[in-house]
């Protein structure tokens, strides 16, 4: 059984040698200066930065549940990733359940709509890093509050794209995955 996130030791502030440590050197940065660079650096690298981040994430997830990652319960796992997103600043994770869909939602951030490919490549890389699998969290619908991701392989996430493209709402989407065989 994985026990509950415990952020006590996530973080720690050596001020004498003027470093913080998250499991590996890390430095705070305000939001807004990592929008601009993010803005400026392109998609790829974009995409390239957010899924390092994950995987660091993912890697501290699979740390602290150790051989039972793989096999932990999906909220188990969530609500570890949850608090090492929150633990950076990344805003409150949440999940929804739409029949065998996942839904990932992220509340509360400091980048609006800004940024919410670096937020999908983040899950990305976390859920690769924790899972061992390869999934895409395609973004479904943001609102002033939150931001939803739907995570799905690459073929669902595909035609999900399609579908919103065209203006297909997001409810109708995740229904019309569910009656396509091969959804995971």
């Amino acid at each position: 059984m994985a026990t509950r996130f415990n952020p006590s030791g996530s973080v720690n502030f050596d001020l004498v040698r003027g470093r913080v440590d998250c499991g590996g050197e890390h430095v705070l940065v305000p939001a807004d200066a990592l929008i601009d660079l993010c803005r400026a650096a392109g998609d790829e690298a974009l995409s390239d930065f957010g899924r390092r981040l994950g995987t660091a994430v993912g890697r501290r997830v699979s740390d602290r549940l150790g051989d039972s990652a793989t096999s932990a319960a999906l909220e188990d796992v969530l609500d570890h990733l949850g608090g090492e997103l929150a633990v950076l600043g990344f805003g409150s994770l949440g999940l929804e359940r739409w029949g065998r869909a996942l839904v990932l939602t992220i509340e509360g951030g400091p980048f609006g709509q800004q940024l919410d490919r670096l937020l999908a490549a983040v899950l990305e890389g976390a859920l690769q890093r924790a899972f061992g699998r390869d999934g895409r969290a395609v973004k479904l619908v943001r609102d002033d509050r939150q931001v939803r991701f739907l995570i799905t392989n690459a073929t669902s996430a595909s035609k999900v794209s399609e579908w919103l493209g065209s203006g297909v709402s997001y409810g109708d989407a995740l229904t019309r995955l569910q009656n396509n065989t091969g959804m995971s």
